[in-house]
């Protein structure tokens, strides 16, 4: 398998690519505390750890859980603050359905998931991936850990001048997430809003893969 960095892979429609780290290349690990995710692109047979640096869960009355993952970019935007400058920050949602036992095997889905890739400068540049995956839980106070398993993700929308070097790709991986109902509620208002605007304003060009 061939390991590389996204640096420089999301680019706009023009020959200009953005210089940018979307995810750690799996030689260069970072804090111990931050997701870890590994996303493998089928198309091009590499993988990359995801950039993810928080994550965040809410239990709705029916038992629904969502989950949201965020960047740096992400964390400063949601916070007012813009001490780094990368040319796109980065946000995952994962809604998981129903909670399986400890002995189910990851045959089936329980989970939906959406990647967002949003440009800094120009918020109406949007990528969106989207698919399902096996999400287990285990509860602990106001943390739960989950371990993501055959999740495939597909490019569902492309808003803007943003172009996807990814295509289809396989997630899985292991992460703690803190109970926060009114942080997962900002993220995804926040998100709605910002996904809203960007397909008002381009509409979305998918590839058939």
């Amino acid at each position: 398998m061939k390991m590389q960095s996204l640096a420089s892979a999301f680019s706009l429609s023009t020959p200009t690519l953005l210089a940018l780290a979307l995810a750690l290349p799996l030689s260069s690990v970072g804090c111990a505390s931050a997701p870890e995710l590994t996303l493998t692109s089928i198309d091009h047979s590499q993988c990359y750890r995801q950039g993810f640096t928080q994550a965040y869960t809410s239990r709705d009355a029916n038992g629904d859980v969502d989950v949201v993952l965020l960047d740096q970019a992400s964390e400063e935007a949601l916070s007012g603050k813009g001490a780094s400058n990368p040319p796109v920050r980065q946000v995952m949602h994962i809604r998981i359905l129903w909670s399986p036992t400890s002995d189910m095997k990851a045959v089936v889905s329980n989970a939906s998931v959406r990647w967002y890739v949003i440009g800094r400068s120009n918020p109406q540049d949007v990528l969106e991936y989207s698919g399902i995956a096996f999400v287990s839980m285990d509860q602990n106070d106001d943390d739960c850990k989950l371990r993501v398993r055959n999740a495939v993700l597909k490019p569902s929308g492309n808003h803007g001048a943003l172009n996807d070097p990814i295509g289809p790709s396989r997630l899985e991986g292991t992460f703690t997430a803190h109970a926060d109902p009114g942080k997962v509620n900002r993220v995804l208002g926040t998100l709605k809003t910002t996904v809203a605007a960007a397909r008002s304003a381009t509409p979305a060009l998918t590839s058939v893969r």
